[in-house]
């Protein structure tokens, strides 16, 4: 039986791709790196930061590219995935709810204020900055199961990305897709996931936890 629910941010409940990736590519112009193509950046959303500075030039950029980022994207608000906001209040009533993001905190907090998404609802936020693991990596979780002091098949974990899927599962927490992101029905069926896991968005999510939660 379902008791808590955890979400990623972007693409599950924060528009966040469609914006980011241009301000990524800025990024990376302004700091004179080679700019990939938005298709290769949409497939890293998911890892952090630093993975991503890591894997398309060196880790000796981070420091540099995380401080132009996050100057270039304090600039834009994000807006919230159609319905986010009504189903985390829904949900909230019935189920302990948590943030886990692979995005800066400073990052995370004003874009969930943009959405206005209530941040008190949630029994913690935790962003990359607040753990040395990042996901697929399954130790991500490890704050957010001590903290709800709960069995990991008691938690639910709702992500867009195949990474989501990998680091839930070998978790051993349940889990979720929503198709909001970058990846289509067919890749998370590739990776194990049933069929009626994979929700069109999170609108959905309400009815698939009261049928199966």
């Amino acid at each position: 039986m379902t008791k808590a629910i955890i979400f990623d941010a972007d693409d599950t409940l924060i528009k966040f791709s469609n914006i980011a990736a241009p301000i990524f590519q800025k990024t990376a112009s302004n700091l004179k790196l080679k700019v990939p193509k938005k298709e290769q950046i949409n497939r890293l959303w998911g890892r952090s930061l630093e993975f991503m500075v890591n894997d398309f030039w060196s880790n000796e950029y981070f420091t540099k590219f995380k401080k132009e980022y996050i100057k270039l994207l304090s600039e834009y608000k994000f807006k919230e995935i159609n319905g986010a906001s009504k189903v985390i209040s829904e949900l909230s009533k019935n189920y302990s709810l948590g943030i886990i993001s692979a995005k800066p905190r400073v990052n995370m907090i004003k874009h969930f204020k943009d959405a206005k998404i209530d941040t008190k609802i949630f029994k913690f936020m935790f962003s990359a900055d607040d753990t040395k693991y990042h996901k697929p990596d399954p130790r991500v979780f490890n704050q957010s199961i001590r903290q709800l002091r709960l069995e990991k098949e008691e938690i639910l974990y709702v992500g867009d990305t195949i990474i989501d899927c990998v680091a839930a599962k070998f978790a051993g927490l349940q889990f979720v897709a929503v198709l909001t992101g970058h990846y289509k029905r067919s890749e998370f069926i590739e990776v194990g996931l049933e069929k009626q896991n994979i929700l069109s968005s999170i609108r959905d999510l309400p009815k698939w936890v009261e049928k199966n939660g």
